[in-house]
């Protein structure tokens, strides 16, 4: 099977638990450390030996960490943004709207706009 994507790019979609065997060796090993599982082989230990020089750096734990925090005040904020939507459709009795907005992101994003819900 084929998607599209007219990016111009060649994408491989991989199961971590799928079962075909039409994959290397490498690749399964790769996958193999993805879902927790034992892997062995050169470029399993390669990198097992990454992941360990990555956990030891400190820039790096702090870098993830900054992105983690990001993330999560992003998310946070989204709430905030979806929350202060839901009681404005709610004082103008658009609960149609509250159910829409759940599913449909260009209504929700319409609907922002409409009353003055931003991110800052």
């Amino acid at each position: 099977m084929s998607i599209a994507l007219g990016d111009g790019t060649e994408k491989i979609f991989l199961n971590a638990k799928g079962s075909g065997s039409d994959i290397s060796a490498d690749l399964k090993a790769f996958l193999h450390l993805v879902t927790g599982e034992k892997a062995v082989g050169e470029f399993a230990d390669k990198i097992k030996s990454a992941v360990v020089e990555v956990k030891k750096s400190r820039e790096w734990r702090r870098e993830y960490m900054t992105l983690e925090m990001k993330m999560r005040e992003s998310l946070d904020k989204g709430e905030d943004m979806v929350c202060e939507l839901i009681k404005k459709l709610t004082e103008d009795n658009r609960s149609e709207d509250i159910l829409k907005i759940a599913e449909d992101k260009e209504l929700r994003e319409k609907l922002y706009k409409e009353y003055n819900i931003y991110r800052n």
